[in-house]
């Protein structure tokens, strides 16, 4: 298994990289640092050697450092350094290195800043072929046991809930499935539990809790019931392609921006 792990070197990048290693050491993956640096005018390349650019040294540096701390916890690790012109998007090296999941970190974002500028991170989100795991504030300890899996029934629940097998089985976790339930659709409650259970009966080696919520607002449903459970994971699906019936990317951004707890994005093609 391979984690992407990009980084800028800010401190919410730093802590998700700490809460990478934590992840690697218990999915025995290996890690990948990546860092996209901007020299305008200079060709897009890997980085292998040193470059006119003053800043390229210590760039290098310090993504030998993260790979320095990842080896002393014994865990397989490797720096990229990419050079480019702008542009460049994290999402692009998904698949040449065949990534299964991203841990990246985000500041988050509130008000006019949230409007405006959005982030990275939201990108990556919105396009990603892999699960991305988003960390704001590092857990202690890194522990995933308590997963929340928030859905509308509409996807394709094995599929989501093999993606999330990697977390269960690496921190022995449990999964608290919820059916987030629009009011104008509280008729299909049940047909919607059942889609859950018949979905959970195919992984035997995984506990599950099942719940649904009726509301207008799933951000505030999926933040009660974290609480509610003491999740200390979110995770959700959402569509590469834009479609009305899975949760829109935006709630999955929302998330992002507003929830504490680490969440976990699933693109569903």
């Amino acid at each position: 298994m391979k984690i992407l792990v990009p980084t800028d070197f800010s401190a919410c990048a730093q802590t998700a990289a700490e809460v990478a290693m934590a992840v690697a050491q218990q999915m025995k993956a290996e890690l990948i640092f990546l860092h996209l640096h901007e020299t305008p005018g200079r060709a897009h390349v890997p980085s292998l050697h040193e470059a006119a650019d003053s800043n390229i040294g210590q760039t290098r540096a310090l993504l030998e450092e993260l790979v320095n701390q990842a080896g002393r916890l014994n865990i397989p690790a490797r720096q990229m350094l990419v050079t480019h012109q702008g542009g460049d998007k994290i999402e692009n090296y998904i698949s040449p290195l065949q990534v299964n999941l991203i841990i990246m970190g985000s500041h988050g974002a509130t008000g006019i800043r949230e409007w405006v500028i959005g982030s990275q991170t939201q990108r990556v989100v919105r396009h990603a072929t892999v699960p991305v795991l988003v960390i704001k504030q590092k857990p202690s300890p890194v522990s995933f046991k308590n997963i929340l899996y928030a859905t509308t029934t509409t996807e394709d629940l094995v599929n989501a809930l093999r993606q999330l097998q990697p977390f269960v089985q690496a921190f022995g976790a449990g999964i608290h499935m919820v059916n987030i339930q629009f009011p104008e659709k509280e008729a299909e409650q049940k047909a919607a539990e059942a889609k859950m259970k018949m979905a959970g009966q195919q992984f035997s080696d995984i506990r599950f809790t099942y719940n649904s919520i009726i509301t207008n607002d799933p951000e505030w449903g999926i933040n009660k019931l974290a609480q509610e459970v003491k999740a200390d994971l979110i995770a959700l699906t959402t569509e590469i392609k834009t479609g009305s019936m899975l949760f829109p990317h935006k709630l999955a951004e929302d998330l992002v921006n507003h929830e504490p707890l680490p969440v976990l994005v699933i693109n569903l093609a």
